[in-house]
């Protein structure tokens, strides 16, 4: 009821419309960052910079994201979104080492296949502040940040559970793998190495050989 009125299929059919609509602008401004972040280096792209791209005006910017630093963690939220959807592509009834060498190859494809794309997210995850940020945006950056890590969790957990794996403390496990993976590509980005089959299976090699019992 609105106003004392049914609202009727016309009425809802517009409110569809409008909300569809609002998502798209939203996506066209987050695309239009995402590009200029890439091109010109998050530091120097303003508010101003991604309305003119986008073809919005500047308050129009605001009624999507309360800040800069909101786009930040909207553009993480899509990398996480991605990540996640690594684990959709993993056949759950392999052997659990076999689980695992397909995460971290996709992983891997995924980030060396568009290496700008990966230096934009790993950039505004290191600007991130998490308290400058809207309760409805750090509740879904929350959730996939977590549901991420849980997913790693939950591989080497099973991997303790079925002696494949050492028996240590789960968060050290996580943190050794990430850390390994993250330490590489940021060398890949600093142009102090190239991605390749065999840097890839030496990092595979040592995470596995070092978690195993």
């Amino acid at each position: 009821m609105t106003d004392g009125h049914k609202l009727t299929g016309a009425d809802m059919g517009i409110a569809d419309r409008k909300e569809r609509e609002f998502k798209q602008r939203e996506e066209d401004i987050l695309q239009a960052a995402y590009d200029l972040f890439a091109e010109e280096g998050i530091e120097f792209v303003t508010i101003e910079m991604i309305a003119e791209l986008a073809e919005v005006g500047k308050g129009t910017i605001y009624k999507h994201f309360s800040s800069k630093n909101e786009i930040f963690g909207s553009l993480v939220i899509r990398q996480s979104k991605e990540v996640l959807d690594i684990f959709t592509q993993i056949k759950n009834d392999a052997p659990l080492i076999v689980q695992i060498k397909q995460v971290l190859r996709l992983f891997w494809d995924m980030i060396t296949s568009d290496t700008r794309k990966y230096a934009v997210y790993r950039k505004c995850d290191q600007l991130l502040l998490t308290k400058d940020m809207s309760p409805e945006v750090l509740m879904e950056f929350t959730r996939c940040n977590n549901g991420k890590n849980e997913r790693i969790r939950l591989l080497i957990k099973e991997g303790i559970k079925e002696q494949i794996f050492k028996e240590e403390p789960v968060d050290n496990l996580v943190a050794a793998a990430i850390g390994l993976f993250t330490g590489v590509f940021d060398l890949i980005l600093a142009g102090e190495i190239k991605p390749s089959d065999e840097l890839y299976l030496l990092m595979e090699n040592m995470i596995l050989k070092g978690f195993m019992r």
